[in-house]
């Protein structure tokens, strides 16, 4: 008993060094970065299921999806605003191995996905470094592309990490700036975008699907479940940063608020840019198809002798060429959209992202490859590497404080509940952290990120059963409830049901059934033959959290 109280009395000591300093400003950054993190994502939205569907969806996600994860999470932190957030939520429903498995699948999704960004980033910032991309030398030594950019990733993992054990609020305080700076060059594209509507005219017409392909009910359902699954992955994270409880100021008034303001601007960022480059001369021609795509097979080519004796590369299959095709997209289409030599486009292994949309459209308004043009598309090209390093900063606030949540909880070693003692950050579990996310940063590792849906959708919709559970489990805890009843929580239940659905089943169509879904049990079945001997030898003298206790800075 004295040793549980000593284990006990020291994991309180170090928890009460936790900083409140999450207030609405740096709470609605780092929020959404985690949701959104910039325009980009809304691209394959539009080239996989056609203009009128993408910005269908960018409506229709945020009713079927966001605002039920809105009123679930505001419900469930209202009763426990603690550190680890929907660990403790799920816990406290089904008991410690469900809330250790929710916990568990959380932080392996940050593995895979957090770890990713740092990559994207250093691709992205190949456009103005091309050794990023190509490799470099040094001393006669060749060194290959993926090994330059790991070394990138591993400084902005370093370095952000380091940013983050400096504390949640300067964290915030810096993606806020980091985002101002991010939508500016967003903002101007789409400025000169609706300009060069109004001013000069647009061919586009908006068709709901790809190519304006019939509507019938096999068209209209395969759109529609490839643009939801894109939108759904564009519009979720709301419950992450909730993992950070302890780190906000006044939770139950600061947190709805943040995911309210979060859910405007995620909409009208991706909307806004979307409109203004499908009408501003990168929707021209049809040549939205282009958007996002992505190929799924490689490019089988031959070359043939013309009549004039010279020689040129046919591609026959793989590459953009195959998805163009099915889209119904003919090789006179393509040339008619000068963007570059035919069998060169269908050859692509990508589609236009918004630094190519931007470019676009300086192409309509001031000629091609104009000085607007390459202004434009350069410096979108550096929102996206903001993009990516924001979303790094805002998907590993929760990343990191789970596995401190679970030491508290003695559910990982006690030395993860290190807390900093003057930045009040659990520095510990994040430099921790920090080296999972340089390990799987690694391109060997990148095939795993078709873990993240599943295991994410998973641990969702244990969230979603855990808020019933409670109702009648602890039916007398102060809370604010989804409005409308049982009526209300049914509704707000069942749509993101089948949003998530809808998702899993396309995983499963385009992955197959193992990398969409055996991969994911496969990591669930891990952490459940983790948690017994984890809790034999981290749990003896470790008192279970309260994660319903509230003091004042809480209400």
């Amino acid at each position: 008993m004295a040793e549980a109280k000593g284990k006990g009395a020291d994991i309180r000591a170090e928890t009460s060094k936790l900083k409140r300093g999450l207030t609405l400003l740096p709470l609605f950054g780092l929020l959404y970065f985690t949701v959104c993190g910039g325009s980009f994502g809304a691209e394959p939205m539009v080239g996989w299921s056609g203009p009128g569907m993408a910005l269908l969806l960018m409506i229709l996600t945020p009713i079927l999806f966001s605002i039920p994860n809105m009123l679930m999470v505001r419900e469930m932190n209202s009763m426990m605003p603690h550190e680890g957030g929907y660990y403790h939520w799920t816990k406290q429903a089904f008991g410690p191995f469900v809330g250790f498995l929710v916990g568990w699948m959380n932080w392996v999704v940050s593995w895979v996905d957090v770890s990713i960004y740092p990559v994207y980033a250093a691709y992205y910032l190949g456009y103005f470094i091309p050794q990023l991309n190509e490799g470099m030398t040094i001393g006669g030594l060749f060194i290959e592309p993926w090994i330059v950019q790991w070394a990138v990733a591993l400084i902005l993992i370093w370095a952000i990490s380091a940013l983050t054990i400096r504390g949640a609020r300067f964290s915030g305080l810096t993606v806020n700036w980091m985002g101002a700076i991010m939508l500016l060059p967003l903002i101007i594209m789409s400025g000169v975008g609706i300009y060069a509507w109004i001013t000069l005219g647009s061919d586009f017409r908006m068709t709901l699907l790809p190519g304006g392909a019939e509507v019938n009910m096999g068209s209209l359902t395969a759109a529609f479940a490839t643009g939801l699954f894109i939108a759904m992955w564009n519009f979720m994270g709301w419950e992450l940063p909730t993992a950070a409880g302890s780190e906000v100021v006044k939770p139950k008034r600061t947190y709805p608020l943040a995911m309210v303001l979060v859910l405007v601007s995620a909409i009208l960022t991706y909307s806004i840019p979307t409109v203004a480059g499908l009408y501003g001369g990168a929707g021209e021609g049809g040549r939205y198809a282009i958007w996002g795509i992505e190929a799924s097979d490689p490019v089988e080519s031959e070359v043939i002798t013309n009549a004039d004796g010279t020689t040129s590369t046919v591609v026959l299959s793989g590459g953009l060429g195959d998805i163009l095709a099915e889209s119904g997209v003919t090789d006179e289409q393509i040339a008619a959209w000068d963007v570059g030599d035919v069998q060169e486009v269908k050859a692509l292994d990508y589609g236009w992202e918004f630094p190519d949309i931007a470019h676009a459209i300086g192409d309509k308004v001031a000629g091609k490859d104009s000085a607007l043009s390459r202004f434009l598309g350069i410096s979108v090209t550096v929102a996206a590497v903001l993009s990516m390093i924001g979303l790094f900063i805002g998907n590993g606030l929760g990343g990191t404080r789970i596995p401190f949540a679970l030491a508290e909880d003695g559910m990982m070693p006690r030395w993860m509940v290190k807390v900093h003692p003057r930045y009040g950050t659990p520095w510990v579990a994040i430099v921790f952290c920090g080296v999972i996310f340089s390990i799987f940063a690694l391109q060997t590792f990148a095939f795993l990120v078709v873990l993240d849906v599943f295991l994410n959708v998973m641990a969702l919709l244990v969230q979603f059963a855990a808020l019933w559970a409670l109702r009648f489990k602890r039916p007398d805890l102060p809370r604010q409830k989804v409005p409308g009843g049982y009526v209300g929580l049914a509704l707000i239940t069942l749509a993101p049901a089948l949003v998530i659905g809808i998702a899993v089943y396309s995983q499963i169509v385009e992955e197959g059934f193992f990398n969409a879904v055996g991969l994911g049990l496969i990591a669930i079945a891990v952490g459940a033959v983790l948690y017994f001997p984890i809790r034999a030898i981290a749990k003896p003298g470790v008192p279970d959290v309260d994660p319903f206790h509230a003091d004042e800075e809480e209400a």
